[in-house]
């Protein structure tokens, strides 16, 4: 290797920690919603398997795959958000020692919704109201989602930024019992 590689090599090294720094805080991002809800059921409750037994031969309809254990964990901890209130995908990964994207996944193939699996009520750190069944941004999912969330109660900034609860707190759910 030459001195020049080398040195070429080390700009390169200190120019790329330079890109990584951060010049200002992140924005949020605002989504104009231009798809009106078809699906704001939050009624409908299916019925869910109490018992080992049970959750060992629960086949999930969305994915014809048995449910596992870590969605059951997820799906358990989800039930405990009360209507009209939030959580986000990181307190929910971070109460069940799992990874947002994780349970991301788990509730975008939950076959307990709307109830008693009300995955709607999971959001973004950020307060956007993130994915739901898949979808984010302005999709038709995403307004169902929103549109489940204001029928519990919940309010919105904007068209997709969660601003407060049922009871008028922005505060996210957190009181997990794992």
């Amino acid at each position: 290797m030459s001195l020049f590689s080398r040195s070429t090599t080390h700009v390169l090294r200190n120019s790329s920690k330079k890109s990584q720094q951060p010049t200002s805080k992140k924005q949020k991002k605002f989504i104009k919603q231009t798809f009106e809800p078809k699906d704001i059921d939050v009624k409908t409750v299916i019925d869910y398997p109490m018992s080992m037994l049970e959750r060992a031969e629960y086949v999930n309809f969305k994915s014809g795959k048995l449910v596992t254990p870590f969605q059951y964990r997820v799906y358990d901890a989800v039930r405990q958000i009360p209507p009209g209130h939030v959580t986000s995908y990181k307190i929910l990964s971070d109460a069940i020692h799992s990874a947002p994207r994780a349970v991301g996944y788990a509730l975008k193939i939950n076959p307990f919704c709307p109830l008693p699996v009300a995955c709607h009520r999971v959001i973004a750190t950020d307060k956007s109201i993130g994915g739901f069944s898949g979808s984010s941004g302005d999709s038709q999912s995403t307004a169902d989602k929103k549109a489940k969330l204001e029928a519990e109660g919940c309010e919105f900034e904007h068209d997709y930024i969660f601003k407060s609860n049922v009871d008028g707190t922005s505060e996210f759910f957190s009181d997990f019992r794992i």
